[in-house]
Parts: structure tokens; C-alpha cells; sequence
């Protein structure tokens, strides 16, 4: 049976090309793939006879650029595992499955990273990206308890989940180290606060993956302490991340633009994908990544594998259909947390389309906040309530005169403590007034009969 893979492994490196005919490479879009050197390390590996188990929400395989990646689907919830998926948002996923192991060179879509490798799904997030560090054990364990020892081939983890508590929970710690000591590769998102990551304990046992920008630099939101090797995981420009973002695979047929350290996980899950399935086990994958990296710690894939030319032919791809609208990809609220939760990074402003365009995307930009009304303005005793819309376009307002002026002022001075005060006086003002010209008013009466 190894003999088998490996004879697999041999004819895909020779039917292996640089430069694959989806619309989205081929437009350079997947600005990832070249910054880590996947193209030339393709012409070495593409990761036949691997399988990558993506523990996260839940991966759509009905999209098109993942038809036939499928080894299985298990569901993990409350410590139970039962086959299939949970019907809930499964964007997130299917992101970073696409990411990870798209199929390539079919003239649609996109190029995964190890294009020849296979997928798992364990679902453990549900709605609003929730889950627990039990759930994420059990998925851990399970994939290599009953998955990995049926698979002829290496298998290796991507976790794009972050632990809420700041530090990896021991039972998540325990199942990483069960799965690095039976030979599983293991890829872990760093999170999405810059600092040190939740899983720098990990280091040792697992690849701790922080996130670049188009530019080659640390992305604004990765963590860098603890962290093994960044990979491309985008960067925001200003509210969208449209060409500066990773694009992949998303729910209903779509591609979407995501940023966060869970889209720089699965670029070195392929990695290991690749080098596991050229020979080599998943510790001495950890130092080849490490000892080739980029000097600010970026991933060089093509270095690792000692591959850095071009191979193979550019297929005739169709021509690229009508590019749709951008449009905002569905927002998660935020979920009711399990204690101790866990989480997927929160993606950022994305927008899905259901084609490459033709040229760069343009932004859609943000629409304006509505301007309060007089009923939803904030007042307190201090404060007055915003005009009416209306009253200030309407151009100029007939100031008031006489008693009308009184009035404005008396109504305006009521509201905060010295006004009342003011307001007080000159009703006592008035009051004592009006008596004393009432009096004269007699008195001279008096004197005219007199």
C-alpha cells in the first residue's frame, strides 16, 4: 500500500505545473501561494496520498473546486461523535479547506496549496463560530485514534481555532501531544491579537502559525511571540480586504476575501501536506519549514523542498465568466460562550463573488450611519435634543422676537440647574412687579376721583 502512494506521489510531480489555469491564480490574485513559493515546490510535491483534517465549522463540499476531496465528514458536540455535518454557517471552513487543498489546474476557481492532497471535516464550531476546549480535544483525538491509523498516508491537523483563554487548555494540550507522538502534523492558528499567541506552549509539537500582509510584513492583528512561521493571512485597507486578503472557497458556490491567522493555517498545513508526502516525518517537516524560512520567519515551501524553478505547461483555461457584484459575506454575532470556549478568529469585512473579475475588485464603500432623530437622540439634563432634519436644510429659520424670545429661553434655561435657578429669579421678578403696577395703577385711579 506505501509502495502504492508513493507511485501516486511520482506521476502527479511529473503531470505537476507552476502555473495552473484558474482564474483566480492565473489573475494573481492568490498572492499567498507565490509570496511562500508554492508554484516551484509544486514542480516536487503536490501532496498526493495526504489528507488534511480541517477541525473547525464544518466544510461545504458541494463547492465545485471541492468536488472529490472528500474522505469524510464527523460531527463533535458535548463529547459525542456522529457522522456528517450540523446544518449551521459553514463560510469559515469551507475557507480554509479551499485554502489548504482546492482542486487546481480545472479552469475554475481557485488553486489550493497542495492541490493533490485530501480532506476531513470535523466539525466542532457551531453557530456564531462556538465551541469548547472538550469538543476540541475530542476532535483532536479522534482524528487520531480513528482516522490517521486507517489513512496509508501522513494526515495532518489544521486548527484554525483559537483558545479564548489566553493559553492552550490542558485537555487541548494533551491531544496535540498524543497526535505529534503518533506522527500527525499539526497546524495552529495563533490567534488575532498581536502579543504572544494562546498556543506558544505548543511550539514544540506543532507549527504556530502567524499572518503576513501582501507586503511581506507581520499582518497589524498576528501575534509574534511564540510563533513557529507566518504564512499569507492578509491585511485589512481601511474597511475591505478585497485583493488584500485571502481569497478562497465559501458557502453556495462563492469565493470570499477572509483575513486572520486561520487563513495563514492552512497555507502551512499544505506545507506539511507537501513535505510529509515527499518522505519526510512531521518532525523533520517542523525544521525543514523552520530552517528555510524567510528571515522575518515568512514560509518558503519551494526552499523546503528544495525546488525553486518552474515545470509543466500553462493549460488553455475558458474564458472567466462575468464577474458578480462584491458584497458583504454574512456576519457571525457574537455567540453565548461555554466555558472554557473557543473560537474562530472573528473574519474580517469580506466580500463573496461568484467569479474571478476581469480586473482588480473594487471596494464597496461603507454606507453612511443614519443621523439621529429627535425621538433616538441621547439628552439628559445637560444636553438638548437634535433639531428635526428638516429644520436646518431648510435654510434660515425666522429668529424669535418679543415673547416668543422668552419663551425659547425659559424653555432652553429649564434644563440644567443654573437656568432653573435664573429662571426662578425673574419669576419672582415678575410676580413682585406685577403687584407694584397693580398698586400704582389704584393709587392713581384714587387720585383722578379724588
Amino acid at each position: 500500500m506505501a509502495w502504492a502512494v508513493l507511485a501516486t506521489q511520482a506521476l502527479t510531480a511529473s503531470a505537476a505545473t507552476s502555473s495552473p489555469n484558474d482564474p483566480w491564480f492565473a489573475s494573481g490574485h492568490q498572492w499567498g501561494l507565490t509570496q511562500a513559493g508554492f508554484p516551484s515546490a509544486w514542480c516536487a510535491s503536490t501532496g498526493a496520498g495526504a489528507l488534511i483534517a480541517v477541525i473547525d465549522g464544518g466544510v461545504d463540499f458541494s463547492h465545485p473546486d471541492l468536488a472529490g476531496k472528500q474522505v469524510g465528514s464527523m460531527v463533535v458536540q458535548s463529547g459525542q461523535v456522529v457522522p456528517g455535518e450540523a446544518s449551521t454557517d459553514h463560510g469559515h471552513a469551507t475557507h480554509v479547506a479551499g485554502i489548504a487543498a482546492a482542486d487546481s489546474n480545472n479552469g475554475i476557481g481557485m488553486a489550493g496549496a497542495a492541490p493533490s492532497a485530501r480532506l476531513y471535516s470535523v466539525q466542532m464550531l457551531f453557530a456564531g463560530g462556538q465551541g469548547t476546549s472538550t469538543d476540541l480535544a475530542t476532535a483532536i483525538r479522534f482524528v487520531t485514534e480513528a482516522v490517521a491509523p486507517t489513512w496509508p498516508g501522513p494526515v495532518i491537523l489544521n486548527i484554525s481555532v483559537g483558545a479564548t483563554t489566553g493559553s492552550t487548555p490542558p485537555e487541548v494540550a494533551s491531544a496535540i501531544s498524543e497526535a505529534y507522538s503518533r506522527g500527525l502534523g499539526v497546524a495552529l492558528a495563533a490567534g488575532d491579537s498581536p502579543g504572544a499567541s494562546g498556543y506558544a506552549s505548543m511550539g514544540g509539537q506543532a507549527m504556530v502559525v502567524g499572518a503576513l500582509g501582501p507586503g511581506g510584513g507581520v499582518a497589524s492583528y498576528s501575534p509574534t511571540g511564540g510563533v513557529n512561521v507566518f504564512a499569507a493571512g492578509g491585511e485589512n485597507q481601511g474597511s475591505t480586504n478585497v485583493g488584500t486578503g485571502i481569497i478562497s472557497t465559501y458557502t453556495g458556490g462563492q469565493y470570499a476575501w477572509l483575513t486572520g491567522t486561520s487563513m495563514a493555517t492552512p497555507h502551512v498545513a499544505a506545507a506539511l501536506a507537501l513535505l510529509m508526502s515527499a518522505g519526510l516525518t512531521n518532525g523533520q517537516a517542523y525544521q525543514r519549514i523552520e530552517a528555510t524560512e524567510n528571515p522575518g520567519g515568512g514560509l518558503r515551501i519551494d526552499r523546503a523542498l528544495g525546488s525553486t524553478g518552474g515545470c509543466g505547461g500553462v493549460a488553455a483555461a475558458p474564458p472567466p465568466p462575468a464577474p458578480a457584484p462584491a458584497r458583504p459575506a454574512p456576519v457571525r454575532a457574537a455567540p453565548v460562550r461555554v466555558v472554557p470556549p473557543v473560537t474562530a478568529a472573528a473574519p474580517a469585512p469580506a466580500s463573496v463573488q461568484t467569479a474571478p473579475p476581469a480586473s482588480a475588485p473594487t471596494a464597496v464603500p461603507a454606507a453612511a450611519p443614519a443621523a439621529p432623530t429627535p425621538v433616538s437622540a441621547p439628552y439628559d439634563e445637560s444636553t438638548h435634543p437634535a433639531p428635526a432634519p428638516g429644520a436646518l436644510a431648510a435654510g434660515a429659520v425666522t429668529p424669535p422676537t418679543g415673547f416668543q424670545t422668552l419663551l425659547a429661553t425659559t424653555s432652553a434655561g429649564a434644563r440644567t440647574e443654573p437656568g432653573r435657578l435664573s429662571l426662578a429669579a425673574a419669576a419672582g421678578f415678575a410676580i413682585a412687579y406685577g403687584c407694584s403696577l397693580v398698586l400704582h395703577r389704584r393709587l392713581t385711579r384714587g387720585r383722578v376721583r379724588a
